[in-house]
């Protein structure tokens, strides 16, 4: 059964990671059998996603950005699988803001009460500017995101927060976040991977470009890159060697990909193994 930590508790974890000289790695999960495998490879924190969610029945990471399901409530029913497999890693919560009838500090409670340690807030500029001007409007955009890591760092919950520009990451690290991770979209790969026009050497660019913006805010800020063409072990490592960053969140790269190279390769392998002569 998983722990519940404070802010304080999973910063001091991280940062004991950081000054051993170790990078940190954090993956999306979609279900208890991916916690526990995830827990056992060493990650430093586990993110509940509805984005895990909608690709692990078979669909793409876009298929949470549509109204096909109430994207807290897929946290709050994965919550209980994913906890009940994890013994000591942190878990973070790919959490909604926008739901004015939700009250920020209600919904921290019962994230913490479902045995969650921190939030990392569901990227809402991921819709585009366009659409998230209109939602601004209306009083259910980008800053009730904001306000959302405002009050999880009141309430000493971790707070990791998505910036796709300077400007997001100074706002974000402002607010209090005790993360900020680059996004540069759905990744790219496997079968149902998304398509990006993003290089991996503009990613590296723009992502250190966003670090610079955030630790000039906080100079302890921890930092992390994600999505887009960072798609596998070898990408991240380039734009860790490259920038400021701390480490990566995997979100297709560390469970979709992963799912559908090794049950391709076993169906291939039983198939042939089993064929008769």
């Amino acid at each position: 059964m998983a722990q519940v930590y404070t802010a304080t508790e999973v910063v001091a974890r991280l940062r004991k990671e950081i000054s051993g000289g170790r990078p940190l790695f954090v993956p999306n999960c979609g279900s208890g059998l991916t916690a526990k495998l995830q827990e056992m490879g060493g990650s430093d924190m586990i993110v509940i996603s509805g984005t895990s969610y909608w690709r692990l029945k078979g669909q793409g990471s876009l298929a949470a950005l549509m109204p096909n399901s109430d994207v807290n409530q897929v946290i709050f029913d994965l919550a209980p699988e994913i906890v009940a497999n994890i013994e000591d890693t942190p878990i973070l919560s790919l959490s909604g803001a926008f739901n004015p009838l939700l009250p920020h500090r209600d919904h921290l409670r019962r994230l913490r009460d479902a045995g969650i340690s921190g939030i990392n807030p569901f990227m809402i500029m991921i819709y585009g500017d366009a659409t998230v001007q209109q939602m601004d409007k209306i009083g259910i955009g980008w800053r009730r995101e904001v306000e959302f890591v405002e009050a999880a760092a009141e309430e000493d919950m971790f707070a990791l927060a998505y910036a796709f520009n300077p400007d997001e990451a100074r706002i974000m690290a402002e607010a209090g976040a005790h993360a900020i991770a680059t996004h540069f979209g759905s990744t790219v790969g496997g079968v149902t991977g998304a398509k990006s026009e993003v290089t991996l050497e503009e990613a590296t660019e723009r992502s250190q470009e966003m670090f610079e913006t955030a630790l000039a805010v906080n100079p302890d800020v921890i930092l992390f890159a994600h999505g887009g063409p960072i798609e596998g072990p070898e990408e991240a490592a380039h734009v860790m060697r490259n920038t400021a960053a701390h480490g990566f969140i995997g979100g297709s790269a560390a469970e979709r990909v992963p799912i559908e190279k090794a049950i391709l390769a076993i169906t291939e392998e039983y198939k042939r193994a089993l064929q008769i002569h």
